[in-house]
C-alpha cells in the first residue's frame, strides 16, 4: 500500500501539524529516506512526538517501521508516478474545501478600503493566476493591476501607498527574488496577500493573509521530469471573486 493511500484514509483525523508534517515529507521524500526521529520533526518544525503520533495514526508502530516503508516505497516506484492523476485530484479538493471554509472577511474589509489592489506572480503559471484573478475580480467591479515584468514591479513599488493590497502568486513559497520584494512591500505598510503552497515557507510568513493550496512534486514524461501541479492557484483566483461576490451580497442585506 502506498503512503499516500494511507494519508487518505486518515485525512479527516489529521491535525494541523499531521498536515505539516505529511507536506513535508511529499516534499522531501529522498531527504527523510535518511533522517532520523529527531532530524525530521526539527524540519517539520514539530515535537519528535507529534511525528511519532501521525505515524501511528498511519498504522505503523514506530519510526523504524515507517523508514523501511519508505525504503520499500522507493524500490516499488516506478520512474513515472501512474497515481499522479489521483493525486492531483486529491490535492485540488483539498485547496477547494480549504477555500471554501477559509473565513476571509478581512481581506475583503482590506480590498474594501484599499486605494489600489495589485496581483504579481513569480512565474509564467504564477502570472497567468494573477491575470484570472483580475479577470474574476473585474466582474465585481473591482480593478486589479497586475504587474507583469522587473520594471512594472519597480515602477509600481514607487506608485503604491500604505494600505493597498498586493497578491503575491509563487508555488512553493520560497522564491528569493519574490520574497525580497514582498519585504520591501511590507516596509511600505501594503497589505500583502500570498497564493502558495500550504506548509512553512517564507513567504507566508511575510504576509498578512495567506491563500493555501495544496500540491506536490510529481515525476512526468519519459525522462521523469519533476513538475509541481499550478492548478489550485486557478482554483483560488475563480473562488475568491466568487466568495467576494457573496460577502457584498451579505452586506448589502445588512
Amino acid at each position: 500500500m502506498k503512503l499516500e493511500t494511507l494519508v487518505q484514509q486518515q485525512y479527516d483525523r489529521m491535525s494541523v501539524s499531521d498536515h505539516m508534517i505529511w507536506q513535508y515529507i511529499c516534499h522531501h521524500r529522498q531527504e527523510c529516506r535518511s533522517m532520523s526521529l529527531h532530524q525530521l520533526a526539527d524540519a517539520c518544525q514539530v515535537s519528535h512526538t507529534t511525528v511519532l503520533r501521525f505515524i501511528q495514526l498511519l498504522g505503523m508502530e514506530g519510526f523504524s517501521e515507517f523508514k523501511v516503508f519508505l525504503k520499500w516505497e522507493d524500490r516499488k516506484q516506478p520512474a513515472v508516478d501512474v497515481h499522479s492523476i489521483e493525486k492531483d485530484a486529491f490535492n485540488l479538493n483539498r485547496t477547494i474545501s480549504s477555500i471554501e471554509k477559509l473565513d476571509c472577511t478581512e481581506l475583503f474589509q482590506k480590498l474594501e478600503q484599499a486605494g489600489s489592489i495589485y496581483a504579481y506572480g513569480s512565474g509564467s503559471a504564477q502570472k497567468s493566476a494573477a491575470r484570472l484573478l483580475k479577470n474574476s475580480f473585474t466582474l465585481e467591479e473591482k480593478l486589479v493591476h497586475v504587474i507583469e515584468g522587473r520594471e512594472e514591479r519597480n515602477m509600481a513599488l514607487r506608485t503604491m501607498h500604505a494600505g493597498d493590497v498586493v497578491f503575491l502568486f509563487s508555488v512553493s513559497g520560497n522564491n528569493a527574488l519574490l520574497n525580497d520584494y514582498a519585504a520591501q512591500l511590507r516596509e511600505r505598510g501594503l497589505y500583502l496577500v500570498s497564493v502558495c503552497q500550504d506548509g512553512a515557507n517564507e513567504l507566508a510568513k511575510l504576509c498578512d493573509f495567506n491563500l493555501p493550496f495544496y500540491t506536490e512534486k510529481f515525476e512526468i514524461g519519459r525522462h521523469s521530469l519533476s513538475y509541481y501541479s499550478t492548478s489550485g492557484m486557478f482554483i483560488i483566483a475563480e473562488m475568491l471573486a466568487l466568495k467576494y461576490a457573496a460577502y457584498q451580497a451579505a452586506q448589502s442585506t445588512e
